[in-house]
């Protein structure tokens, strides 16, 4: 195996067996994580544990006796609210319910990262007041956040202002840890952002310096085709390896889509110290440094199928 592939996929997956559609019972969800954690040889890949935090408890009670119980690592799931003046007060039961679970754990920073989407409201602007409030509330329990915005009709420009915003509050705290989350799928064919929308994303966050992570979706490393939704799935490689040309080359939102959108195995290669599709390339230590900044991870309800693909292309 290249260094170039352990470096873009070093702890690249979040594990999400809780939430479809493989939707796991939490005994299940857990049992799976913990055997990959432990016995899997690409365990390197595993990331952290997605957990909401209203089933925080419950992994407590399943979790904390087990013999294996060191080796969890948990991004917390806050509860979307559905309006905005209920957004920071909900962040705040759950930054108490995370303090919680972690003292009861033994473990301060067993639980390192937080994840939640912005109510559903339009205009988004009333939201987006909250974000100030609510990383500030984070930033003192020393949590890391990602802030996912519904794709509505105006999702470019909420995300416009989105990465203006965190933008703006990274560059006037450098340690603020502040970044935003791109849904890439889900159950239904409109849950699926179309190339331009991820290429959007991609820029966008690369223009304001906003780290992303991805979630849904995204179990395969290459685009394919969904016979039963009729849609095209995003490959996690496609995206991954678009997001890190475009922090190095500065690529334009059309040169994005073209590697988004490229199904040819050929066009991505991968040596020892290097990563390219077509003429753009990267090295491992652009890649070390842009997983470490920009691009952090993606959420999969299931492990061994990305491992799997990767086994067959060749790459693990």
């Amino acid at each position: 195996m290249h260094t170039s592939v352990r470096t873009l996929l070093n702890q690249i997956i979040d594990y999400a067996g809780l939430f479809p559609p493989a939707k796991l019972p939490l005994d299940d969800a857990v049992r799976q994580y913990f055997h990959a954690k432990k016995s899997s040889p690409h365990r390197w890949m595993l990331g952290r544990f997605v957990c909401p935090v209203a089933q925080l408890p419950e992994l407590l009670d399943r979790a904390k006796g087990l013999a294996d119980a060191s080796l969890l690592h948990v991004t917390a799931l806050g509860k979307q609210v559905a309006e905005a003046k209920e957004f920071v007060p909900q962040i705040e039961k759950d930054v108490k319910a995370i303090k919680v679970f972690c003292k009861a754990w033994g473990k301060k920073d067993v639980i390192d990262l937080f994840e939640v989407a912005l109510p559903n409201v339009t205009p988004i602007t009333s939201a987006l007041f909250m974000i100030p409030l609510a990383a500030t509330e984070l930033g003192r329990a020393t949590l890391p956040v990602f802030f996912e915005i519904p794709r509505t009709e105006s999702w470019r420009e909420d995300l416009d202002a989105a990465c203006a915003l965190v933008g703006d509050l990274r560059d006037m705290n450098a340690q603020a840890a502040i970044g935003m989350k791109l849904r890439a799928g889900g159950l239904t064919a409109d849950a699926f952002p179309s190339d331009e929308q991820v290429a959007g994303f991609i820029t966008r966050c690369r223009s304001a310096n906003v780290p992303w992570k991805a979630t849904a979706g995204l179990h395969h490393p290459r685009r394919h085709w969904d016979e039963s939704l009729q849609v095209w799935h995003h490959g996690f490689l496609n995206v991954f390896i678009a997001g890190v040309l475009a922090n190095v080359h500065s690529l334009q939102e059309a040169e994005v889509i073209e590697i988004l959108a490229d199904r040819t195995a050929a066009h991505f290669k991968f040596d020892a110290d290097r990563v390219a599709w077509k003429n753009w390339s990267c090295t491992t230590a652009q890649l070390t440094q842009f997983r470490a900044g920009i691009g952090t991870s993606f959420g999969s309800c299931s492990f061994d199928e990305p491992a799997a693909d990767l086994v067959a292309m060749g790459l693990l």
